[in-house]
């Protein structure tokens, strides 16, 4: 939902572009600091073969992402031409950080972290590119926001389980 709702608002804002994050406040350094950590915390975890901590690290940025949205509130920013330089560097803050993410998240779910970074069109998919926040180039435009995970029909997957058992 993070990944469709941000890709989404940079479509629906900015025509897909990618922003330059210049009207920075005091918060976009928490979102900052959460990706800082997040990596660490998953080299250190990866190190020590704790894979279940380092993945908890992963879905603790997505959901610090997620706060990020409520906290700055873009569909607020994008009501007023003087705050639009503001909501360009929230959305690269949140494209930035899910690039970041989705990078992290290679060793979990391979074809998934690869759909995320399709889907915000970066080719800066190196796992050295996660030590600094930034590497999302600018006027790069976003693929069409799209769901990750289809919905699961709850009949038909109860009906595929009573024949699988039968």
């Amino acid at each position: 939902n993070l990944v469709n709702r941000t890709v989404a608002m940079t479509h629906k804002y900015f025509g897909g572009v990618v922003q330059y994050g210049e009207a920075r406040e005091p918060l976009d350094d928490e979102i900052n600091a959460a990706c800082a950590d997040a990596v660490s915390t998953v080299s250190r975890c990866f190190n020590t073969y704790h894979l279940s901590d380092a993945d908890d690290a992963i879905f603790t940025l997505f959901r610090r992402a997620n706060k990020y949205i409520d906290e700055t509130m873009p569909w607020v920013l994008a009501k007023n031409d003087a705050t639009l330089p503001r909501l360009g560097t929230v959305l690269y803050n949140l494209l930035e950080t899910i690039r970041i993410g989705a990078i992290l998240l290679e060793p979990f779910m391979p074809s998934t972290s690869k759909a995320i970074l399709d889907e915000i069109s970066t080719d800066v998919r190196s796992l050295d590119s996660t030590e600094k926040f930034g590497g999302l180039v600018v006027g790069t435009i976003v693929g069409e926001a799209k769901p990750l995970f289809a919905r699961i029909d709850e009949t038909k997957f109860s009906t595929e389980i009573y024949k699988n058992n039968i």
